[in-house]
């Protein structure tokens, strides 16, 4: 089975540097159109961190070949949300696994009126790039 990876921007909104209420993952493909939002609608500071990937943990399917402090576990959240179409639009949204919780209910509380349909959550980790690079130099010399 391969595992499939997720680019992603590792970034904070304004807020206190070390605090991981500020971290967000936001996929790199929805990443400028995310910042542009955050920033003239919201007017909110986005400061990327580093890009790189994220993996979802299949136990038992995948040995990552990195050491534990390498990884940052991070949630994929994937949920279908209503539209004036009739038909659902799905979403997903990656968050830090240590906040899942509070995150989860702050993002369902958006849509109280027509409430979301939660389809799943899976862990998987943030792999830093310097992490990424050195595995696949191994790779070649193994």
């Amino acid at each position: 089975m391969s595992v499939s990876k997720v680019p992603m921007v590792r970034c904070r909104l304004d807020g206190p540097e070390g605090a991981v209420e500020s971290l967000r993952y936001i996929p790199l493909a929805e990443f400028e159109l995310w910042r542009y939002l955050m920033e003239t609608r919201h007017g909110r500071q986005v400061v990327v961190e580093e890009v790189s990937v994220w993996v979802a943990e299949e136990s038992g399917t995948w040995n990552s070949g990195f050491a534990d402090e390498e990884l940052q576990p991070v949630v994929r959240l994937r949920l279908e949300r209503p539209s004036p179409y009739g038909v659902p639009i799905p979403m997903e949204r990656y968050y830090p696994a240590e906040t899942y919780p509070q995150a989860q209910e702050a993002l369902l509380s958006h849509f109280e009126e027509e409430p979301c349909r939660v389809l799943g959550a899976t862990p998987g980790y943030f792999v830093p790039a310097g992490a990424v690079g050195r595995r696949k130099q191994a790779a070649r010399f193994a």
